[in-house]
């Protein structure tokens, strides 16, 4: 189990002596820098916490990075069509939108207590017969810390200022920098990365929350993928080929250490994260931004929002709060009818095309079939065998439970448990929805749903129960490996067509082994197995910019719907169509700031913004 209390100064003594294996946010996060200050071990764990941090914080992991910038791919879109809100996930956003400057300045400060914590910690006299560890692993993590977050900026921004050096003085011209090329960047995180790897621990039993050696080499393959893209400049001296074999060689790093294994379960590695619970047996969820407690006040969001934002969604405002069937949700974020499809038509075997339903296990966890409406007086409107139009209201004992959602809005009222007889009789089967092709296309995402059945208590309104994000999954180390070694050799290795064929199976589906035999086919298959495995994870947007299809693909989102009139829904045409029509070549990397403009002079704005 996790524990996720936030352990004050005079607690901190306990995590020393059993350091690899805490979780490390359990520790308040802090800088304090001065020369003198790191003389000891429970001073440098407060220390680097403060490095961690900003990774739980609302601009980046708790929904700001993780949801508004990099989650509105081709298979998710923004829901709340009617705010006028400018928004990343809207692709209405500017240089001056809200969201873009706080992920902005949240990684810079991220950046400013690594170099400060390095600098410092590099001066301490501090005994090393003091330490249950070498001071090299908290410079080790810093360091690596600080290369993420450089890497998190130059994907978003492109060209952005490389700032390795700490900042003190109050003098305005030490914030003046030029920006360094993206691909420069880049190439200084893999550098970087690298190099902190052999100071790294090992895997930790029963903490994703910290980097280890396999954690930074996923990242680093993560990293040259994306250098080896279409949206990066060549670098001197390194070909794309050879960024792709980097890619492919680092991922292999982590298959070969045997220390991560996929979940035979791929429900259970997010049940685990609803949980609070560490997967201590399979280890595929390697690295996790680590939230703390629940939301206790309405204007309280520094431990994130997953769950609250997106799952399942259930609002309702009722008191009776032992009636509810899942914790409460705004649901925001919806799979695209492009998502529904990658699960019913591509790469299906043919006795799997002829089948009525879906086999795939990740389409009723990405895409469940219900949501929770959880409101007293849900107004629903129907023909009845008459064919006059009539109205009811659903109340909250019988809209609690799970409840049919189909792809033009309506309910599908029969057997639902507790719904009044005298409603359910005055539907007419013909009436109805069913058809499974359809039922899941517009649905809430449903990886982080937050029922109570995992998370085993019943909360409040006020009560958001955070859940993990995952960063890094060994399911993501797999797809890296397999994309790049086709890129690489111009064709699928042995082990790359069994990455394919693990993931594939423990999904539940078979794999056509013609899909794995030529470069462009395989190829194919490990896009569309990374859109269906790593869904809602934050992936997406960055794989369809490397790939050159970004702008392609947003578009094909929006305009992507069933032609059938009884299963077009308004609010996909709204939400979706509406705000990936916006999408141009601009958008592929985030406009520099307006604040940040006004503050460093030396830095220009992005083209096109």
């Amino acid at each position: 189990m996790k524990i996720k209390s936030i352990l004050k100064l005079g607690t901190l003594a306990l995590l020393t002596a059993a350091l690899p294996a805490c979780s490390f946010l359990d520790t308040d996060p802090q800088i304090i820098p001065d020369d003198g200050y790191y003389n000891s071990e429970q001073k440098l764990i407060y220390g680097l916490a403060g490095v961690y941090g900003v990774l739980n914080s609302e601009a980046l992991y708790g929904n700001y990075y993780s949801l508004q910038i990099a989650n509105a791919d081709d298979l998710c879109y923004f829901n709340n069509y009617n705010n006028s809100e400018s928004r990343p996930d809207r692709y209405n956003h500017s240089a001056g939108t809200a969201a873009i400057y706080d992920t902005w300045s949240k990684l810079y400060e991220g950046i400013k207590n690594a170099n400060r914590y390095i600098e410092a910690v590099e001066k301490t006299e501090i005994d090393p017969g003091k330490l249950s560890v070498d001071i090299g692993l908290y410079i080790a993590e810093a360091r690596f810390l600080r290369a993420y977050y450089h890497f998190l900026l130059a994907q978003a921004w492109g060209d952005v200022p490389l700032r390795v050096k700490a900042t003190t003085s109050p003098n305005p011209n030490n914030v003046q920098m030029a920006a360094t090329p993206q691909e420069q960047v880049l190439k200084w995180c893999a550098d970087e990365i690298e190099a902190t790897i052999p100071d790294l621990y090992e895997p930790i039993d029963n903490t994703p929350s910290r980097v280890s050696q396999t954690v930074a080499q996923g990242i680093l393959a993560r990293v040259y993928l994306f250098m080896a893209g279409e949206s990066v400049k060549q670098i001197d001296g390194l070909d794309k080929k050879e960024m792709y074999r980097r890619a492919a060689y680092w991922a292999n790093e982590v298959i070969a250490s045997h220390k991560h294994d996929l979940n035979e379960s791929y429900e259970e590695v997010f049940i685990n994260m609803i949980r609070d619970q560490y997967d201590t047996q399979f280890h595929e969820s390697m690295w996790e931004a680590e939230f703390l407690g629940d939301r206790t006040s309405a204007t309280d969001w520094t431990n994130g929002r997953i769950g609250d934002l997106i799952g399942l969604r259930s609002q309702s405002r009722t008191t009776n709060y032992s009636e509810w069937a899942c914790n409460y949700s705004y649901g925001y974020y919806n799979g695209s009818y492009t998502l529904w499809q990658l699960y019913w038509e591509n790469d299906r075997t043919a006795d799997e095309t002829a089948s009525a339903t879906v086999i795939d296990k990740r389409l009723t966890w990405n895409l469940p079939g219900y949501n929770y409406r959880g409101m007293n007086n849900q107004k629903i409107s129907y023909k009845n065998k008459a064919g006059e139009t009539v109205t009811r209201y659903l109340q909250q004992t019988q809209s609690m439970f799970k409840t049919p959602w189909v792809y033009n809005n309506n309910f599908a009222m029969p057997d639902i448990e507790g719904l009044d007889q005298t409603i359910e009789d005055a539907f007419d089967p013909a009436d109805l929805v069913y058809d499974p092709t359809v039922m899941c296309a517009v649905r809430n995402a449903g990886k982080w749903r937050r029922e109570t059945v995992y998370e085993k208590q019943m909360s409040a309104k006020s009560l958001y129960t955070t859940i993990n994000f995952p960063i890094l999954r060994y399911a993501d180390v797999l797809l890296m490996y397999a994309e790049a070694i086709n890129e690489y050799a111009g064709a699928p290795d042995d082990q790359a067509k069994e990455a394919i064929r693990e993931i594939r199976k423990r999904a539940g589906v078979k794999t056509d082994e013609s899909l794995l035999g030529d470069y462009r086919s395989f190829r194919d298959l490990v896009r569309n197995e990374r859109g269906r495995e790593l869904a809602f994870e934050g992936l997406r947007k960055w794989d369809l910019i490397r790939w050159g299809t970004f702008v392609e693909k947003m578009h094909n989102a929006g305009t992507n719907q069933p032609t059938e009139n009884k299963y077009r829904n308004v609010s996909y045409t709204n939400y979706a169509s509406a705000n990936y029509a916006n999408v141009t070549a601009r958008h592929i990397y985030l406009p520099i700031p307006t604040k940040e403009l006004a503050v460093n002079h030396a830095l220009r704005q992005n083209p096109l913004w």
